[in-house]
């Protein structure tokens, strides 16, 4: 019989750290949002007026899985809504139970808060890979006689590596393959150097991430229109400038970050910041030199990172949900996305929200 360990304080999560690592080598698509490395980032710069509650599953004494959860309070259509949910935040596109029995996992943690008082007006976990899933919530919800809704999520758009570079450019349209081979030979032609900022660990040895180059991309980006950006998901933006920067710290010790940089004349004109593990790429931002648009970067710097991923066997580059119109031209592959809602009896507003999602469900399904 399973066991549920839950805990409510980040600092006390160190004491599983190893049991951690164990699980997230073991979780399908795993990425660095899985990491306690991020949680604990996620939490210090994201975490007031929240509730923790990670909910660590446990079978004959050993820890099977891991799911991390949150309370916060939303402010929606239907007015102020209590929400348990995954710690993402839209940080990453995607998230879920970590071990390599999510199916377990599920179950024991539902069934724990099925048991446990209701402080919350709807659980919503979103951001669950379809492919990965594939029903296991909302199975685990109807075996603790919850009802989940099936509702569909942001997806997010990726590039499915070939063997080849050249088999790659062959999925692409004619005059955008020209394009790309166009924008890596001018850049190399003018002497561009494309450096790829991928450092193994070796847990023998102290370790110093390379701040130096990633406030490089800082700068640059400043210099491009992310520096005049409000959105606050930039990584120049003064409130979330040293978050990213945290993660980019904390990546770069568990050998899971990745920065591509484009050099003219000994100068950063592109940069591409990502995260990577097992053969997976996330990117996240990316930005180029204003002033060298006759070099194209931005599609030089892309093409040379997709050429350079294949030759080191990277087999998927994930660029994120949103902005399809401009990802569209290099994504060969959608990722689908969907969030599994439980909506309080008791809650008027988790109720409005029930029948304002599924209105808005319908018409898109009328729409496809």
């Amino acid at each position: 019989m399973a066991n549920v360990i839950e805990i409510n304080d980040v600092r006390d999560l160190r004491a599983y750290s190893y049991f951690w690592r164990q699980l997230f080598a073991q979780t399908p698509h795993a990425t660095f949002f899985q990491t306690l490395d991020w949680l604990e980032t996620y939490w210090q710069f994201f975490g007031k007026q929240k509730k923790l509650r990670v909910l660590l599953v446990q079978v004959d004494c050993q820890i099977i899985g891991i799911l991390p959860l949150i309370e916060q309070t939303e402010s929606t259509h239907a007015g102020p809504v209590r929400v348990l949910t995954y710690p993402l935040d839209a940080w990453g596109p995607f998230f879920g139970p970590i071990g390599s029995q999510p199916a377990a996992t599920l179950y024991a943690g539902l069934q724990y808060l099925a048991g446990t008082s209701r402080t919350w007006d709807m659980l919503d976990l979103r951001w669950i890979e379809s492919e990965i899933d594939r029903g296991r919530t909302i199975s685990a919800m109807r075996c603790q006689a919850l009802t989940p809704v099936s509702l569909p999520w942001k997806p997010s758009y990726a590039m499915e590596l070939a063997e080849d570079f050249d088999t790659y450019l062959a999925t692409r349209t004619p005059k955008f393959r020209a394009t790309i081979r166009r924008a890596i030979r001018k850049a190399e032609q003018a002497g561009a150097v494309a450096e790829r900022y991928r450092p193994a660990i070796d847990r023998q040895r102290p370790f110093c991430p390379n701040e130096q180059l990633y406030d490089e991309c800082v700068q640059l980006a400043k210099r491009t229109w992310q520096g005049g950006s409000s959105t606050g998901t930039t990584i120049s933006h003064q409130q979330t400038a040293a978050y990213f920067r945290e993660c980019f710290i904390k990546a770069a010790r568990l050998g899971m970050i990745d920065l591509m940089a484009l050099r003219h004349d000994g100068r950063l004109i592109a940069f591409s910041y990502n995260f990577h593990h097992q053969g997976r790429l996330l990117g996240l931002r990316m930005g180029y030199e204003p002033d060298c648009k006759r070099l194209s970067p931005g599609t030089a710097l892309i093409g040379m990172q997709i050429r350079d991923s294949i030759q080191r066997g990277d087999n998927l580059i994930d660029l994120g949900t949103d902005h399809y119109d401009i990802k569209s031209r290099w994504t060969n592959r959608t990722l689908p996305s969907q969030r599994v809602c439980h909506y309080s009896r008791f809650s008027l507003q988790a109720n409005v929200l029930r029948w304002g999602h599924w209105l808005k469900y319908r018409k898109t399904a009328a729409a496809a």
